[in-house]
């Protein structure tokens, strides 16, 4: 798996590196929350895909992971998560092995 960096955002108006912690231009104070929101929409959607996950939604979480991955194409932690949930299956991770409901005799 590959360190993630953390994308850069610039200004529009004055082409300067935006702060990450303020979403603001340090150069003339534009609100930059919008374009932030841009340029993570992939770990955002990856992220949510987690959630997901963890309440059970394995269908939302493909969407997510699928949205996430159009956004960033080069997000590996979330094409690594689709090809696992992909080989898992539709019963999600975990599910193979598990035996299923069948008549005793």
């Amino acid at each position: 798996m590959s360190t993630l960096t953390d994308p850069e955002v610039l200004c529009p108006l004055c082409r300067v590196a935006a702060d990450p912690r303020s979403l603001c231009c340090p150069s003339c104070r534009e609100d930059l929350s919008v374009l932030f929101r841009l340029r993570y929409a992939g770990r955002i959607d990856y992220n949510r895909a987690l959630e997901a996950l963890h309440t059970g939604d394995t269908a939302t979480a493909l969407f997510r992971l699928r949205s996430a991955l159009a956004a960033e194409p080069g997000l590996d932690p979330a094409g690594e998560l689709l090809e696992s949930l992909s080989v898992a299956g539709p019963g999600g991770p975990g599910s193979a092995g598990r035996e299923r409901d069948t008549p005793s005799d």
